[in-house]
This record gives structure tokens, C-alpha cells and sequence, in this order.
């Protein structure tokens, strides 16, 4: 939550310091690919890559750690000493996305559907496999005119786990 906070302020911030006359975003038409991080459900490294006007592709590499606290893997021995177990899980995702225009003025919304897959890799235990279909949508500045915001949820559903929601708050950086 805290970092939610934090970076809702540096988007606040970078909306505040673009508040000058500026030219219309590249994100999308001049600048093509874009990284940056989401926190949410993968917190992660993410990047997306414009095919087309209205088409792009967007992908994740998510961490997860469980510590010794919550989700970590507990068992006592038979001299009654209970041990646990943290772990360090990684997902990758990769969705295509329509993106449509909603507002444009002095930033540009987008609102964006799309299909794809994730993996995750449970450190060493396992894998688990899902369908995704994220929803969400992307705000980008004039001047600014390299960044972009987005807020998606991610219904998704896995092999082994069925039906969950997953979803995230991140900015990308475009070159």
C-alpha cells in the first residue's frame, strides 16, 4: 500500500511539473517501447511494445517473496521444533492489447482489452499456468512526452488454481 501511495504521488508530481505548453505524446507514435515497473499482482519489471496505432504488447516479470511469515511452508520435527520455509516465486506475462482513445487534451486517456498468458515459477516447487484478459486504463502527458500511467485488473484463470483477479498501478518510460 505504501508504495501504491508513493507512486501515485510521482505521478501527481510529473502531472504537475508538464502543467506547461507542450506537443502531443509520442507514446505509441514517435517513441514504440516502453519499460518501467507495476506494483500489484506481478510487482515487477513491465514493457510494452506498439505493432500498430491501436495494437500493442505488453509483458511482465513479477516477484514474489514469502518469507518465514505468510505463505511460507511450516512443518515440526519430532522433537516438537517447528521450521519454515520462505520462497521466491517469478511470473512472466505477455498480453496483446487494443487500446482506445477516450480523452485527449493536455494528456491523453486510453482505455485498453486484451489476451494473453502468464507462468509462474514457484522457486524451485512447481509451475502454474493461466489465461489472462487484462482491462485497465493509460494515461499519457504531453510533456512529459516519453511516460505513461496505467491501472489494470487482470482476471485470469490457472490450471491449478482457477479464477482469480490480479491487476496492478505502474508507469513505463518510452524511447
Amino acid at each position: 500500500m505504501k508504495c501504491t501511495v508513493l507512486t501515485t504521488l510521482f505521478a501527481v508530481f510529473l502531472l504537475a511539473a508538464s502543467a506547461r505548453s507542450a506537443s502531443a505524446t509520442e507514446v505509441g507514435y514517435g517513441r514504440k517501447i516502453g519499460l518501467g515497473f507495476v506494483l500489484g499482482d506481478p510487482t515487477g519489471l513491465s514493457g510494452k511494445y506498439w505493432v500498430g496505432p491501436t495494437n500493442a504488447f505488453d509483458f511482465a516479470l513479477g516477484f514474489t517473496n514469502y518469507g518465514a511469515g505468510v505463505g511460507a511452508q511450516c512443518f515440526t520435527d519430532s522433537n516438537g521444533v517447528t521450521h519454515c520455509q520462505g520462497y521466491f516465486d517469478t511470473s512472466i506475462n505477455v498480453d496483446y492489447l487494443w487500446q482506445s482513445n477516450i480523452v485527449r487534451s493536455s494528456a491523453q486517456l486510453d482505455w485498453y482489452i486484451g489476451g494473453g498468458g502468464r507462468v509462474v515459477i514457484f522457486g524451485g516447487r512447481g509451475f502454474n499456468l493461466g489465461a489472462r484478459m487484462p482491462v485497465g486504463l493509460a494515461l499519457m502527458f504531453n510533456n512529459p512526452n516519453f511516460l505513461e500511467v496505467f491501472f489494470e485488473i487482470d482476471p485470469a484463470f490457472y490450471i491449478y488454481n482457477g479464477l482469480t483477479f490480479e491487476g496492478g498501478l505502474g508507469v513505463r518510460f518510452y524511447f
